[in-house]
């Protein structure tokens, strides 16, 4: 009777008042109702934990378009940055690959066709070509670009974001180390290709100019993509016996020399160095076919890239730097920083 009579009061009479009963179990029944109102419109808004409630994060999805090559891990070290880059800031990454032989037109169709496809950033190897300038110009208002390992020299995409290396420079170390090898007397043969692409064409550059200040005899040749591709016949251009070293701008003509000169093919006593890596190379190198290779940190320059498309500003972290370099032979090839370049994501 007691609990009851906490809840439930007697009239004057001794009898149960139901009229008061009733309505006291009314209000409390708006009190309850007005309290648990309060109490989910607060779960709703702080969460369980007694925090905001956040809105669901939108995850961004940025686009990376880059150069084929039948050497795949070519591309992996800047893979592997742009993949670790987009898990640190949750954003998803489609890669595409296009020939490298891709005209400025097709290209400008391939960058339409990834905003077409929702995406909210891209990162592209552009060729060295004004119209696609004018594409990725006319595309930034809409989506941010950046340009990595390769860009666009025109004026038109002055503004455009770029990362890569210094390419001319990486080119006059390596021209270094093929002078102090041979020296002015000997004569260097420089295999060209995809110079339509701005690396490439910086780095030879860089070494055609540091090589002209040292008098040394140098030409220059051009591969067709009929030689660059082993068909088990070796071009005319590397049966050459008065060349004292070839030096390569890119992987595939780089490790088709490495093939050649350890089967004993062709290049007879010529050295052979080059631009580019690969697992193939790197064995070239460590056996001596090879003498010195130039490697960019590309794991560095694909975190940096995605950083930069998503508009995240290193420099306020401490954490952003210049895309590093190196010129490796097979004295320096175990070194920590060379090991670093050439095996990033394992380092």
């Amino acid at each position: 009777e007691r609990g009851l009579e906490s809840i439930f009061r007697r009239g004057p009479s001794g009898r149960w008042n139901r009229m008061e009963v009733a309505g006291v179990s009314k209000n409390r029944k708006y009190a309850l109702l007005i309290a648990a109102g309060a109490i989910l419109f607060a779960w709703f808004i702080f969460g369980w934990d007694g925090l905001p409630r956040q809105e669901e994060e939108h995850i961004r999805q940025i686009s990376y378009l880059y150069r084929s090559n039948s050497v795949e891990e070519t591309q992996q070290a800047a893979k592997q940055g742009i993949e670790q880059a987009a898990k640190d800031y949750k954003c998803e990454i489609t890669a595409t690959a296009f020939d490298p032989a891709i005209t400025a037109k097709e290209q400008k169709k391939l960058i339409e066709k990834e905003v077409e496809n929702g995406a909210e950033a891209i990162l592209i190897e552009p060729l060295d070509d004004k119209k696609v300038a004018q594409e990725l110009k006319k595309v930034g208002k809409q989506v941010p670009i950046v340009q990595i390992n390769s860009w666009i020299r025109d004026e038109a995409a002055k503004d455009i974001e770029r990362v890569h290396v210094d390419y001319y420079k990486m080119g006059e170390e390596l021209a270094r180390k093929v002078h102090k090898d041979v020296g002015s007397g000997g004569r260097i043969l420089l295999l060209k290709s995809d110079m339509n692409y701005a690396d490439m064409e910086e780095a030879c550059l860089g070494v055609k100019d540091y090589l002209k200040e040292q008098n040394a005899i140098v030409e220059e040749y051009s591969m067709t993509a009929a030689e660059q591709k082993w068909a088990g016949t070796v071009p005319d251009i590397m049966k050459r016996t008065d060349v004292s070293a070839i030096i390569t701008f890119g992987t595939i003509q780089l490790e088709l020399c490495g093939k050649i000169k350890k089967e004993g093919l062709a290049l007879g006593d010529a050295r052979v160095y080059g631009i580019g890596k690969s697992n193939q190379i790197i064995s070239y190198l460590e056996e001596g076919k090879i003498s010195a290779i130039g490697v960019s940190s590309e794991y560095s320059a694909g975190y940096l890239s995605t950083t930069k498309a998503l508009g995240i500003d290193l420099r306020d972290t401490g954490r952003e730097r210049e895309i590093d370099f190196s010129v490796i032979d097979g004295e320096s090839i175990y070194t920590t920083e060379n090991q670093r370049l050439l095996f990033p994501f394992v380092q």
